[in-house]
């Protein structure tokens, strides 16, 4: 199936198109900002692929695309589809956030090279997916502009499409453990299937440490809502999942070592906030000092870094007791927290921000005083 992949260079201000770099899939070439050869080099290919295309090139070259003949359900973007075939952190080698890695400064025809080594690979990652995984995505995705063309080029027909009760289906069977049993998985279908897509992504790869880029975030930000609902609503029932991620007395036990929790005049204040905060209710708690509590916004805070990539913002007057309380989860071998105050230098604020951004954070202690 013939696939031209492009890649434009458009003027800062106005719409002028500066330069376009395009390649076929048999290896033909293009680079010129001549329109007219632009649309006699794509004509005869069925489908245009590029990264960020839908975002960004199809704005200024859209008429181009339908003059020359080619179906706008036959447009692939690979930025769209990396965080789904590449959850793990750090992202395919090609890509930084929305990006494509290039040792050229504006080069379009390089970047549209890049993206073909991109698409390639994405094709490859996606036939190496279950087959239960392969529906699930496609049956989502299908049916919106954004993927469409990516699963015409597989060659999925329109009569593979599952409904939603299939599709829910695959859901279950391969998220078993993985997400609450009692999430409302037809509504989250119905309503938001890309954001869907994108989180079943992100819980599938396992990794502690891999994040929703943020450019995703922009643009589907029912995405945060979506993980909440699928892994950080405790289900009153009880499931698997729940059971496993959201006991504190095993988050206790696992995080930090403790078989129990302390108790006050025989009342299981600690206990109580926790569970609490675990089920998402607003808290006061006053605590003597030295009785504890700072484990009762900590746990929350590690377990829900674990189960959403969430995280608790601390509030401290004082600037040493977020160092000691620092101190105190680095003997438990604990190290998702990070502080920002006026004592930092502007390297160690600068790692604090980053590891914020990257994730691997899951407390952030900040002074109003900074």
């Amino acid at each position: 199936m013939s696939v031209a992949f492009i890649d434009t260079e458009i003027a800062l201000h106005g719409k002028m198109v500066l330069d376009i770099g395009a390649i076929r899939d048999e290896g033909r070439q293009y680079h010129d900002p001549s329109i007219e050869g632009f649309m006699r080099f794509i004509k005869g290919s069925k489908y245009i692929c590029g990264h960020n295309i839908l975002g960004h090139d199809l704005k200024y070259i859209d008429t181009i695309i339908t003059e020359a003949g080619i179906d706008e359900m036959h447009i692939i973007d690979t930025l769209l589809l990396s965080p789904l075939l590449f959850p793990k952190n750090p992202y395919h080698a090609l890509v930084k956030d929305d990006k494509l890695q290039t040792g050229e400064l504006n080069n379009p025809l390089s970047d549209a090279k890049k993206a073909r080594d991109l698409f390639y690979d994405e094709v490859d990652a996606f036939k190496r997916l279950d087959a239960n995984l392969q529906q699930i995505y496609y049956g989502l995705l299908a049916g919106t502009k954004e993927f469409v063309g990516f699963f015409k080029y597989l060659g999925f027909s329109s009569g593979q499409a599952a409904d939603p009760v299939v599709i829910s289906s695959h859901i279950k069977k391969m998220f078993t453990g993985k997400i609450c049993s009692g999430a409302d998985l037809a509504q989250m279908i119905a309503s938001f299937p890309v954001a869907l897509a994108y989180c079943l992504a992100l819980i599938h790869v396992q990794d502690r440490y891999s994040i929703t880029p943020p450019w995703v975030l922009k643009n589907y930000p029912e995405v945060n809502r979506v993980m909440h609902l699928l892994r950080s609503k405790p289900c009153i029932t009880s499931c698997a999942y729940c059971d496993h991620t959201w006991d504190i007395h095993k988050g206790l036990k696992r995080l930090f070592g403790y078989e129990s929790f302390r108790s006050y005049d025989g009342k299981p204040l600690q206990q109580t906030a926790v569970k609490a905060a675990v089920d998402n209710k607003s808290l006061l708690a006053v605590f003597p000092t030295g009785g504890g509590k700072s484990i009762t916004f900590q746990l929350p805070a590690l377990m829900g870094g674990e189960a959403v990539k969430g995280l608790t913002v601390v509030i401290s007057p004082l600037q040493s007791l977020m160092k000691d309380q620092l101190d105190n989860l680095e003997q438990h071998n604990i190290t998702d927290g990070v502080m920002i105050n006026g004592l930092l230098d502007p390297i160690a604020r600068a790692k604090s921000l980053k590891r914020i951004e990257d994730g691997s954070a899951s407390i952030l202690y900040i002074s109003l005083n900074l």
